[in-house]
């Protein structure tokens, strides 16, 4: 029987299909639609079974249905993509930090690691490092903005269970961040700056 909310089956997301057999007839519980956890997380139906006698007879139960989570959902950065770097700042300085968000219901599907993607296309991956915990982003090096003026980083964010979305071949699911950090120069007088940027743009 249809309910007045969604979790009562509102929406038509179960349905009966019944079989018998001689004497007796069994109605199967089926669903019309994928079940997404995020979304509800239970549901309680409402079950009627009535007789075809001269006297009709009729009765109730109620099926309560609990869903499992599974791990569908992706880490999503939410962070801008571009920062910026003082020049000649220490190593191990913390220039900024990334943070990812996985939809996913329960631990440990919706625990998020971070990484620096280790790929020859990722020139920012022997400047910086990362908190594989936090997202926070350190630099490696101190930087020289007449040398190389930006850097490109590319980090990926991986939750903590085999993924259950097709294709998924048992990895974790991932998401990646691309950002671009843009050096700054750091001048002990407002005359230096000017000059250096005069000198960058010769």
């Amino acid at each position: 029987m249809p309910g007045s909310t969604a979790q009562t089956n509102k929406f038509h997301t179960f349905y009966l299909q019944q079989r018998g057999e001689q004497s007796t007839t069994w109605a199967d519980i089926k669903v019309n639609h994928p079940l997404d956890y995020e979304s509800i997380k239970e549901y309680n139906l409402t079950i009627r079974v009535e007789n075809n006698g001269a006297q009709q007879l009729a009765s109730e139960a109620t099926v309560y249905i609990m869903l499992e989570d599974v791990n569908d959902e992706i880490p999503l950065f939410t962070e801008r993509e571009q920062e910026t770097v003082l020049e000649g700042e220490p190593v191990g300085s913390k220039v900024t930090q990334v943070n990812a968000i996985d939809k996913d219901g329960t631990f440990p599907n919706n625990q998020v690691t971070y990484y620096v993607v280790n790929s020859e296309r990722n020139e920012g991956k022997d400047y910086f490092e990362i908190n594989r915990e936090t997202g926070e982003i350190f630099t490696k090096v101190m930087f020289d903005r007449e040398k190389q003026g930006a850097y490109a980083l590319e980090v990926e964010a991986r939750d903590g269970a085999p993924s259950a979305r097709p294709n998924g071949n048992g990895q974790p699911n991932s998401g990646r961040w691309y950002g671009k950090f843009y050096l700054k120069a750091v001048c002990a007088r407002r005359t230096d700056c000017i000059a250096r940027t005069i000198n960058s743009v010769k």
